[in-house]
């Protein structure tokens, strides 16, 4: 599970010159404080729009339901994503460090701490995903298509996806998925997602997310 980055456009001046041209103005007449604080005023009334004329493009990988978490943040991206019906390798199973328990009382989501079977569910975990996948490898070689042979595939299998997005939408996503109550390991590809942003667009950032 990761994120890498491929390519940006934009910077946090494309951001203040997004705003200013209301007054048909450019950044550049400006100083950078002056240019800081307006970012920051932006960000903190929600002027969102200046945020989306910028772009970062992502390769993510991660396992099929973390995927379909991040694809539920429709507003401002748009996902390629890798086809089982074209590639027929096996791929990588998503293996986590431990088991965790449900949450106690009423919640009907998330997770607790580590179980006390945890070793053991580990185990039984790895043991059968690697036997679909065995399944998976033996239907492509006895000429099974690969978008029937697909289905035998576990939920833990990794899958890779491109991913572009504004700079405010990735702040968003940020902000949804690093926020306690989301799933831990979507919080830590969300977390390696703003390592990335900050470094791009660091004034802009801290501005929408800090």
């Amino acid at each position: 599970m990761k994120a890498e980055y491929v390519r940006h456009m934009g910077d946090d001046l494309a951001v203040a010159d997004a705003a200013r041209v209301s007054f048909d103005k450019l950044s550049e007449n400006y100083t950078e404080e002056q240019n800081n604080k307006l970012i920051t005023y932006l960000a903190k009334h929600d002027h969102w729009t200046p945020f989306a004329h910028t772009s970062i493009q992502l390769r993510m990988k991660a396992p099929v339901p973390i995927r379909t978490q991040c694809f539920k943040h429709k507003q401002g991206f748009v996902e390629n994503e890798e086809s089982r019906r074209y590639i027929n390798d096996v791929p990588e199973l998503f293996i986590p460090e431990y088991f965790r328990s449900r949450p106690e009382g009423s919640i009907k989501q998330g997770s607790g701490e580590k179980h006390p079977n945890s070793d053991r569910w580990l185990n039984v975990y790895t043991s059968t995903a690697n036997d679909a996948m065995w399944v998976y490898s033996d239907m492509i070689k006895d000429g099974v298509c690969p978008e029937q042979a697909r289905f035998v595939l576990p939920q833990g299998v990794q899958v890779n996806w491109i991913w572009t997005g504004s700079l405010y939408a990735y702040a968003n996503f940020f902000k949804k998925r690093t926020d306690p109550h989301a799933q831990k390991e979507i919080q830590e590809l969300a977390t390696e997602v703003g390592n990335i942003v900050r470094l791009l667009f660091p004034v802009s950032w801290s501005a929408l997310v800090d």
